[in-house]
C-alpha cells in the first residue's frame, strides 16, 4: 500500500466518525419518512379503490392526438395526469389530488411508455401502457377507435 492511500483512508475514517452524529439521525430520519410516505400511499390506494388515471406527456408526436382522440373519450371518472415539457412537472388536469407524484413514478415502472392507464385495484395500482398503440395509430392516420375500446375495458374493470 502507497503512503496516499493509508492517507486517503484514514481522512475518510476520521470524517466519518467526526460526521456520524449528523449522518445517522439524517439517515434514521430519511428511513423512516420513506416508511411512513409508503404507509401513506398504501392507505391512499385502499381509500381510493376503483379510482382511473390516464397519464400522458408533452411530447409532440402524441400529445396532439391523444388530447384530440382519446381524452374525450376517456370514462368521466378518470383523472388525467399530464407531464409538462420540463423534467419532473407533472399537472392533474382537473383537481390536485395527494401521491401524484408516487403514481407516476409506479406507472413508468410498467413496461412500455408513456402514455398509461391506470387504475386502483385491490389496494393496487394497476397499468398498462397503449404508447405502441398511440405510435401505431399516428403512423397509419388511423382513428382512436380501438386504442379507446381498449382503455375503457381496461379502466372499467376486464382485466389485461
Amino acid at each position: 500500500m502507497r503512503i496516499g492511500d493509508i492517507f486517503a483512508a484514514a481522512v475518510l475514517i476520521v470524517l466519518m466518525i467526526v460526521l456520524s452524529p449528523i449522518l445517522v439521525p439524517i439517515l434514521i430520519y430519511l428511513y423512516v419518512r420513506d416508511r411512513i410516505n409508503e404507509h401513506r400511499l398504501k392507505s391512499f390506494l385502499r381509500a381510493n379503490e376503483g379510482a382511473k388515471y390516464f397519464c400522458y406527456t408533452a411530447r409532440k408526436t402524441s400529445k396532439d392526438y391523444v388530447t384530440e382522440n382519446v381524452l374525450p373519450c376517456l370514462p368521466p371518472d378518470t383523472r388525467v395526469i399530464y407531464l409538462g415539457d420540463y423534467k419532473n412537472q407533472v399537472f392533474s388536469l382537473g383537481d390536485d389530488f395527494p401521491f401524484l407524484e408516487q403514481l407516476v413514478w409506479r406507472m413508468k415502472r410498467t413496461d412500455g411508455g408513456y402514455p398509461y392507464a391506470a387504475k386502483i385495484s385491490n389496494g393496487e395500482l394497476v397499468t398498462i401502457s397503449i404508447n405502441n398503440r398511440i405510435y401505431s395509430a399516428i403512423r397509419r392516420n388511423a382513428d382512436a377507435h380501438t386504442i379507446n375500446r381498449r382503455i375503457r375495458r381496461f379502466l372499467d374493470g376486464d382485466a389485461d
